[in-house]
């Protein structure tokens, strides 16, 4: 894959003839650049951003090799500006090739993961099981050792005593606690629990879950914090495994926090985990105010056709009016009048109590109904592609809100809102977000609340792009969109 890219660029970047070592010199150099930056391990390829960070280190290692080969030993400048643009656009490849083996392994769970076992309680494996599946990880839960809590008798790991070969002194006792069934997992989709550590973090419990890894043919071991993660297990551990290639990682439990925001340091000889407070100061949001700003109104002109079409919809579909405009609460709960395109029947606010029964979020303050006798054949057709969203753009270019963001509450929503839920307030509700490349109305509202706030607490430039990116394939997809 990185080979073809790597002669697809390097036949367009240097086309002419007499060149041609460089397009064998520009492959050999990616690829071995690629195979030293450890792209070719399995673990470096899913999602996470850390094969995106070793593409990169490994695009400018190979375009200094290269140049500095072209401008020392061929002393030519031509080709040093052909392998200059060679290798990122090679880069470039590898990268949109990787995005697609991503997006087949999102679309089979079961493909190009790596079997995991999670060593915990039972409350920590179930949550990091979850997680797994939740965000599509590259890591697939398939079993678990409990950790034993006080006074709890250790429930022996099922299959090792034959492994181990059970002594006679021990043979009968051994036989009936094999016979025992696993412990059933309150969920069915949560790992099978094999067996139960004793918790003296010493190394007998390394010696275990070694045993468990060998049984279950695991390539992961996920260590949750608990007694069982002591200095002596985690050292005989990483011995014992040395020589078999099982990766080692241990979850610090702070799934919502992202990896950006996280950094080891050290005091006092002591690792600790340094968490960056969240970036929700005004200072910090300028770059992104004013980026989305000019985005905004470059977008209200270039979509002004689309503008135009979807008014004359409306006007002969059901008549004026053509925009809706509502009262949202956006940054530290002040309120601003929010724009979209109208689908739905003019009295719609006045038929909204008799068609409490048709909500679907009826666990949170939503009220979303999947068949809303309410929208007109204009305005589902608006909504399945989110066109009704577009006047938005000048909500953006006022300042009321941001291209991407929280969803932009009502009053009413707002006011029950918790303390905590009413962190989302510290950002300017989004045109776009979390909840709409996940879901949208398909979300329960813990789920779009969990988003939000991981979104506030987590923003950066960064999280911004790759959410603008997302938004394009979920309003093709339209899903959640009613």
């Amino acid at each position: 894959m990185d080979w073809t890219c790597a002669t697809a660029a390097a036949w367009f970047a240097v086309p002419v003839q007499d060149d041609w070592p460089v397009l064998v010199a520009v492959p050999v150099a990616w690829v071995g650049a690629a195979g030293a930056h450890r792209l070719y391990e399995r673990r470096h390829v899913g999602p996470g951003t850390e094969e995106y960070h070793r593409i990169l280190r490994a695009c400018l290692a190979a375009m200094a090799a290269l140049a500095a080969l072209c401008a020392l030993a061929a002393r030519n400048d031509r080709l040093v500006r052909g392998v200059l643009l060679a290798v990122p656009t090679a880069a470039v490849g590898s990268l949109v090739a990787r995005k697609a083996l991503r997006a087949l392994q999102a679309r089979n769970p079961g493909w190009a993961t790596r079997s995991a076992l999670l060593v915990g309680s039972s409350i920590q494996c179930s949550a990091m099981a979850e997680i797994l599946r939740r965000e599509r990880s590259a890591l697939r839960a398939v079993a678990a050792l409990e950790v034993a809590g006080p006074g709890q008798a250790p429930l022996p790991t099922q299959g090792m005593a034959g492994m181990n070969g059970a002594t006679a002194a021990n043979g009968a006792a051994g036989a009936q606690e094999a016979s025992m069934p696993p412990t059933p997992p309150p969920n069915p989709l949560d790992p099978l629990i094999i067996g139960t550590l004793t918790a003296h973090g010493g190394p007998a419990d390394a010696e275990q879950v070694a045993t468990a890894l060998q049984v279950t043919g695991c390539e992961v071991v996920v260590l949750m914090p608990g007694p069982h993660l002591g200095a002596a297990a985690l050292s005989g551990l990483g011995w014992r495994l040395a020589s078999v290639g099982v990766d080692i990682l241990v979850a610090p439990f702070l799934s919502e926090i992202a990896p950006a925001r996280l950094a080891v340091r050290r005091d006092g000889g002591v690792p600790l985990f340094h968490i960056r407070a969240p970036r929700v100061s005004r200072g910090a949001q300028i770059p992104k105010e004013l980026g989305e700003r000019v985005m905004a109104a470059l977008g209200l002109v270039l979509l002004a056709p689309i503008f135009l079409a979807v008014s004359l919809a409306i006007l002969l579909g059901d008549g004026r009016p053509i925009y809706f405009r509502q009262v949202r609460v956006g940054l530290r709960g002040e309120h601003f009048v929010l724009y979209k395109f109208r689908t739905m029947a003019t009295n719609a606010a006045a038929a909204k109590p008799e068609l409490a029964h048709l909500n679907v979020n009826a666990d949170g303050l939503l009220f979303k109904a999947r068949r809303d006798p309410r929208v007109t054949k204009v305005g589902a057709v608006l909504r399945r592609y989110s066109l009704d969203e577009l006047p938005q753009l000048l909500n953006v270019v006022r300042g009321d809100m941001a291209l991407v963001g929280p969803r932009p509450p009502l009053p009413e929503e707002a006011a029950k809102y918790s303390a905590e839920v009413r962190r989302r307030l510290l950002v300017k509700p989004g045109l776009t977000g979390l909840w709409q490349v996940s879901g949208r109305s398909d979300l329960a509202w813990a789920d779009a609340v969990r988003l939000d706030l991981g979104y506030v607490e987590n923003w950066s430039l960064g999280l911004d792009a790759e959410i603008l990116l997302r938004t394009g394939s979920a309003v093709v997809k339209g899903k959640g969109a009613y």
